[in-house]
């Protein structure tokens, strides 16, 4: 583990003396640290966080060092030490004291899973993670075996209304899953090890608890596992890594050079011809000239000019505010939209499987996509797992990829409506527009990659949409109308002129009279 990943900026704001107690510190406790353990528990990045930073940092209780002493979640503090004291109950095996002293032989272990230096003495470490652990033991518990529970048993049962409906209980399953929030199974393990009586029922307990409660709380299909085992579980550090491997196939490729001789992100345009490139140069011209004053002093004579504000000022920089001018830009992926492709003859097809069953029939026309269900829980798990996937540094983003291909094709209500009567969106949310912008806002700021199953969809479905007939009418109307906007409206501003010239002159003279001497000198 690096030295430069471990002394936090706050410690090189202290003294000299004090920073090289921390330094020395962090050596020794490096020497005994187990270095076959991976880093498992990182801080989620800025570049990610930044468009929605309340989908990482947890809102009612915190798990683990980094979030236990927050203090807007301190208040559930109370209710982590009765979800302890019950737990300590039923086994009724060692008291608490032997409890810490026996899980703080497992001190160096717990700091090399964290990303962040821990700054704090063993004990204390070793305490947080102890009460930490039995209440999401007991609260994994319940939401898995909830036959074997009351309502009343459990700490945070008074957490509801009296008509039972929860108030704290989904805002705690989110928590559950945010990256910085994760913790060690490993650890959870040793606690029932060391408060079971039975080794067999510890082992057996939390496979199925960790399954269970990734069934339950998956809003994608998991991946079909035969046998259930500890060894299994053991092998993931923490429940959001083993959510993601049950949800993520295993692919070998990582690029996809399209066939047909087509981009993947960006459709080929023709050579301009040597007639467009003149155009194109007119138009550059006639670009630089200053028209907005124009426009301006003619807006209060011609109200009808108004109208003539183009959209291309929406897109100026102007109008945003500092933060998102700071915000990284990260490009859409070239696909079109579901209401586009349904207008061209596509069909959209739900899946029973994964992420693995994403493809296109170019024969009947079909794009099958997996069943994805959405409800107030989802948007943090899969955002989660996305920083999760850029976290550990995958060599192919199997799931932003995916997550990329459901903001291209999402883009309106309507494109969400279509996805639900086809069955492959289950929105639990409050409306369409709501899944509309989950999609739009999930795989910001992670860095774009090729997966090749998707990729060979994505460029199928260019390929074929580029070749449709009135997708083609629609692109020329682009090129060749939408494109000389501006000669449109110099030529607008000309006529417009010359028929206020025309009105002036005629309030001066008399036109029709004017005209009439004309018409008898002719004749």
């Amino acid at each position: 583990m690096a030295l430069s990943r471990e002394v936090s900026s706050r410690s090189f704001s202290r003294t000299k003396s004090g920073w090289i107690g921390i330094v020395s510190k962090i050596l020794e406790n490096e020497i005994c640290v187990d270095i076959d353990v991976p880093v498992s528990i990182f801080r989620v990045p800025k570049t990610i966080s930044v468009y929605k930073p309340q989908a990482y940092i947890p809102h009612v209780i915190g798990l683990g060092p980094y979030h236990h002493f927050d203090q807007d979640l301190y208040d559930m503090e109370r209710y982590k030490l009765a979800a302890a004291t019950r737990l300590q109950k039923k086994f009724h095996f060692v008291e608490f004291a032997d409890l810490i002293k026996k899980l703080g032989e497992f001190e160096h272990k717990i700091r090399a899973c964290y990303h962040k230096h821990l700054d704090m003495d063993g004990e204390t470490l070793t305490w947080l993670m102890a009460i930490d652990g039995m209440f999401l033991l007991e609260f994994l518990y319940f939401h898995v075996e909830k036959k074997a529970f009351s309502l009343t048993q459990v700490a945070t049962a008074h957490l509801v209304d009296p008509a039972g409906r929860k108030l704290v209980q989904h805002s705690i399953l989110s928590d559950i899953m945010m990256l910085e929030n994760q913790f060690p199974i490993f650890f959870l393990r040793e606690i029932l090890l060391i408060q079971s009586t039975s080794l067999e029922m510890s082992d057996d307990l939390l496979p199925s608890m960790l399954f269970g409660f990734c069934k339950m709380i998956t809003p994608l299909k998991l991946k079909e596992i035969e046998n259930i085992d500890l060894q299994r579980v053991l092998s993931h550090p923490h429940l959001l890594d083993l959510l993601y491997n049950l949800i993520v196939p295993k692919f070998d490729g990582v690029g996809y050079e399209s066939c047909r001789g087509m981009e993947i992100e960006q459709p080929n345009d023709e050579k301009p011809s040597r007639i467009r490139q003149l155009v194109n140069k007119f138009v550059n011209a006639v670009s630089n000239i200053r028209i907005s004053r124009i426009i301006a002093a003619l807006e209060s004579i011609v109200p009808i000019l108004s109208t003539l504000k183009l959209s291309k000022g929406k897109e100026s920089s102007d109008g945003l505010d500092d933060e998102e001018k700071t915000l990284p830009v990260i490009e859409e992926i070239m696909i079109p939209s579901v209401t586009e492709l349904v207008g061209v003859g596509i069909q959209f097809i739900p899946t029973n499987g994964g992420i693995s069953t994403v493809r296109y029939d170019e024969i009947e026309r079909k794009f099958y996509l997996p069943v994805i269900t959405l409800n107030c829980n989802a948007e943090v798990v899969l955002r989660n797992l996305v920083a999760y996937e850029a976290s550990i540094e995958a060599r192919s983003l199997v799931l932003a990829r995916f997550m990329e291909l459901m903001n291209g094709i999402v883009d309106t209500r309507e494109d969400s409506r279509i996805l639900r009567e086809a069955k492959i969106v289950v929105n639990s949310l409050k409306s369409d527009e709501e899944v509309t912008e989950l999609f739009n806002g999930m795989s910001k700021s992670v860095r774009l990659t090729r997966v090749l199953h998707i990729d060979k969809a994505i460029a199928d479905i260019n390929c074929y949409y580029d070749k449709t007939k009135h997708v083609g009418i629609h692109r020329a109307i682009k090129k060749y109308v939408y494109g000389f906007w501006r000669i449109l409206v110099v030529i607008m501003i000309v006529l417009l002129m010359s028929m206020m010239f025309l009105q002036s002159f005629c309030e001066v003279y008399d036109c029709p009279r004017i005209f009439k001497t004309i018409k008898l000198d002719k004749s």
